[in-house]
C-alpha cells in the first residue's frame, strides 16, 4: 500500500467512495446522482469530482485503501461503508456484473 497524505473528512471520503462505486461500469445514471447529491454539499462534491475525474483507476482504490487503514476504520464501520455502496449500486434498480464485482472486490479488502 502506497503512502498517501489523505486530509478528507469522513463526508468527502465517503462521496469520493460512492462516486467510484456510481462510476465503476462508466454509467453514472441520473438516480445514482440525484442519491449521491442528495447526501452532501454542492462545494464538497464539486471537489471530489474534481479530485475523482482526475485520478486513474489504480490511485482511487488506493486512496480508499490508504485512507480506511489510517483512519483505523472498524469492522462495523466498513460494514456500513459496504451497506452505504450496496445501496447506491442498486438504486437504479440494476446491479450489473461490474457493480457486484466491484462491491465483493471492496468486501474483501475491508476484511482485511
Amino acid at each position: 500500500m502506497e503512502y498517501l497524505e489523505l486530509t478528507w473528512t469522513k463526508d468527502e471520503f465517503l462521496a469520493y467512495l460512492l462516486i467510484y462505486a456510481a462510476q465503476i461500469n462508466q454509467i453514472e445514471t441520473e438516480e445514482e446522482k440525484e442519491l449521491i447529491k442528495s447526501r452532501f454539499d454542492a462545494q464538497i462534491l464539486k471537489r471530489i469530482y474534481k479530485e475523482i475525474n482526475a485520478d486513474n483507476d489504480y490511485q482511487r482504490i488506493q486512496k480508499i485503501m490508504v485512507y480506511t487503514y489510517q483512519k483505523n476504520y472498524t469492522s462495523q464501520d466498513l460494514d456500513d461503508l459496504l451497506k452505504e455502496i450496496k445501496e447506491l449500486l442498486l438504486c437504479d434498480g440494476k446491479f450489473d456484473p461490474i457493480e457486484q464485482a466491484l462491491y465483493f472486490y471492496l468486501k474483501k479488502i475491508f476484511k482485511i
